[in-house]
């Protein structure tokens, strides 16, 4: 394959192995206040916005705090394992570390906040892979919106054409494909789900980076 004038990556899911932290990150934080989180806890609250999260915890936990000591308690445990546990998923740093070296400019894209991800990118010495990094929260505006691929790709000085964006969500998938530009998907087992959709409106579909180094490398 020819050589790729920019790549937009994801975080979460694509990069990081990360995802089952944000899925038991509610049990933890209940564990933390001493109580007995309920079984699937995580997948329940992973399928509510954050007012509801607060509400249904406050609600089945007995919990006095506000919406806002609530996030600030959940935050407090996503931060702490993005500083100490969370890492790569097997194979992307050094995919990385070849798109670099092939001369592609790369910039991080994530929904997740800078305060919560930044240390895990320090412990990994992961910045030096991205010339830029976005959040969406920074930007205003979600992937699950068409500008927020086109700004990117403005702040990269390339057109939606030339730019890949290798995610391992169906909704961010499908904006950037709207938007014009190449999908790569990455398989995560919390997008198990949507695996079929996934396949059906991405460019190219790997199961992991050794699959998408075959592709992008030979």
């Amino acid at each position: 394959m020819k050589k790729i004038k920019a790549a937009i990556f994801d975080l979460d899911g694509t990069i990081l192995d990360s995802m089952p932290m944000w899925m038991t990150c509610g049990e933890r934080y209940i564990l933390s206040l001493g109580k007995k989180p309920e079984t699937g806890l995580g997948e329940k609250l992973l399928s509510l916005s954050m007012k509801e999260g607060a509400d249904y915890l406050r609600k089945n936990y007995g919990l006095k705090f506000s919406d806002e000591e609530i996030y600030a308690g959940v935050d407090a445990v996503l931060e702490k394992s993005y500083a100490k546990e969370v890492q790569f998923k097997k194979g992307a740093a050094d995919f990385l570390q070849k798109l670099r070296d092939s001369g592609t400019k790369i910039a991080l894209c994530t929904n997740t906040d800078r305060i919560l991800f930044s240390r895990a990118l320090e412990r990994l010495n992961a910045q030096k892979y991205f010339d830029l990094i976005f959040t969406t929260s920074e930007m205003g505006v979600s992937k699950a919106h068409r500008r927020a691929f086109y700004y990117v790709c403005q702040s990269l000085g390339s057109r939606p054409e030339e730019t890949w964006v290798f995610e391992d969500a169906l909704y961010s998938i499908q904006t950037a494909a709207r938007a014009g530009l190449k999908t790569c998907a990455i398989y995560d087992v919390s997008s198990e789900r949507d695996r079929e959709q996934i396949k059906e409106c991405c460019t190219v579909y790997c199961k992991d980076y050794a699959e998408m180094e075959r592709t992008f490398f030979g």
